[in-house]
């Protein structure tokens, strides 16, 4: 409904408030529903250990549990199928593409099944499981006391492996896949790659790199969402190399929906997936930089904003190739501290109360944030930074936009200030050219 709706509607004052609600009281829980319904290998009783339920429920559980099973077997055909194709010996065509998609966005759509369950007796939105600081110490002290060496990375480009290559309306499509950076991710770690169409016969052109990471429980693999809003930028010899975060997507956890442990895990799950994610970025800009040459770009919307300007202040410790020349910041913010307790999805999920039960506090949290905020200068030229702030983001908050703004003492024509909230803000970039233009100028300069 929201990719399809016109832009004027997007940009209403009361979109952001209803897509806040329909996260949070619909598709949060139905998610936690879904989750559990996918880790229950067709048992109600598996299902009700997970999420107690009445009568109602348990009449209509088998039924949604078998549905669940039948999708799950046909997405592992379609995978199975597609690996084949792409990363095997072949052949390769877009209809297993089209296959995998159409399988995975079926089985992500049973979340809808659980709906009457919902409406009887309302489903959490995160099955918690915070950790105690002294849990979280085990793993991550180390990386504390030695700053410079808290997301080093040994890994050879070699590793990466390339899939054989499609056309879509996009251009040339493919995938990446590589081994993930810590054991807390499963499974490789993997990215998707549009590059523009050779126009002279010579083999893929040389230029301009984007890597654009995307924001908490967005799975394009689940929703069937086949357009995106940087599409354009392949018109403009941009290639697009969109990675998908840990546990989100092929790489969930079972039992969990797509970036669910972010939130359950408390300060643990946010030091988890930063540490993992921020190195991925890493090395995908060094493949980009090693297969197509020219500038690459880090970016991301939301969580991959805060993940991609991590990584830009940790790429001062990294080798060269690893670091960005320019990044395109949506919807950023200064203090995940201030994210997590003040924005407006965290405090309806009821992050701060389950940070605080788990043993938390705020002195505690701040411990942590050189591993969680861009707290010194980026390794990038201000003057190649662009960043889109959404004037009433409760979200990632306005006010964390602005400081980072300031922080970084970025110059005022890389600065967007977009008149919406935080949803809006992001989909506004379909109707609203002015940011890509100027990352274009900066990427692409005359």
């Amino acid at each position: 409904m929201i990719r399809r709706a016109s832009g004027g509607l997007l940009m209403l004052p009361w979109f952001d408030a209803a897509a806040l609600r329909m996260l949070t009281q619909w598709y949060f829980p139905l998610s936690r529903g879904w989750a559990a319904a996918m880790a229950a290998a067709g048992s109600p009783e598996r299902f009700m250990e997970a999420i107690p339920c009445g009568p109602f429920a348990r009449r209509l559980l088998p039924g949604i549990l078998a549905r669940v099973e039948e999708r799950k077997a046909a997405l592992v055909t379609a995978d199975t199928a597609w690996e084949a194709a792409f990363f095997g010996n072949g052949p390769a065509h877009t209809s297993f593409e089209a296959a995998r998609l159409r399988a995975a966005m079926a089985l992500g759509n049973l979340r809808g099944a659980l709906v009457p369950l919902h409406v009887r007796s309302p489903l959490p939105a995160v099955a918690w499981h915070i950790e105690a600081p002294e849990q979280v110490a085990q793993r991550h002290a180390g990386r504390l006391d030695r700053p410079d060496e808290a997301f080093a990375d040994a890994f050879n480009l070699a590793d990466i492996e390339v899939s054989r290559g499609f056309l879509s309306s996009l251009g040339v499509e493919g995938w990446l896949r590589f081994p993930a950076p810590t054991p807390v991710a499963p499974g490789p770690a993997w990215a998707r790659v549009a590059a523009p169409l050779a126009t002279d016969g010579a083999g893929p052109p040389r230029g301009p790199s984007l890597v654009f990471t995307h924001g908490i429980a967005m799975e394009t693999e689940f929703t069937g969402a086949t357009r995106h809003s940087l599409a354009g930028l392949l018109g403009a010899g941009i290639r697009v190399i969109r990675p998908e975060g840990p546990w989100h997507g092929r790489r969930r956890v079972p039992g969990t929906y797509g970036g669910e442990p972010i939130f359950a895990g408390g300060p643990g799950g946010l030091l988890d997936y930063f540490h993992a994610h921020v190195i991925e970025l890493g090395r995908l800009v060094a493949w980009a930089r090693a297969t197509r040459g020219g500038p690459v770009c880090l970016g991301g919307v939301s969580l991959g904003a805060l993940t991609a300007q991590l990584a830009a202040v940790v790429a001062r410790h990294w080798p060269a190739e690893m670091r960005p020349d320019a990044l395109f910041l949506v919807a950023p913010s200064h203090s995940l501290l201030a994210v997590t307790f003040e924005g407006s999805l965290t405090r309806e999920l009821g992050v701060p109360r389950a940070i605080r039960a788990g043993g938390w506090s705020v002195a505690e949290i701040n411990r942590w944030r050189p591993l969680l905020d861009p707290l010194a200068e980026p390794a990038v030229d201000p003057a190649r930074i662009v960043v889109v702030v959404g004037r009433s983001d409760d979200v990632t908050l306005t006010a964390g936009g602005e400081a980072l703004v300031e922080a970084w003492k970025l110059p005022a024509e890389n600065v967007f200030r977009a008149p919406a909230g935080h949803f809006s803000t992001s989909l506004g970039l379909a109707r609203d050219a002015a940011p890509f233009t100027r990352l274009l100028q900066i990427l692409r300069p005359a």
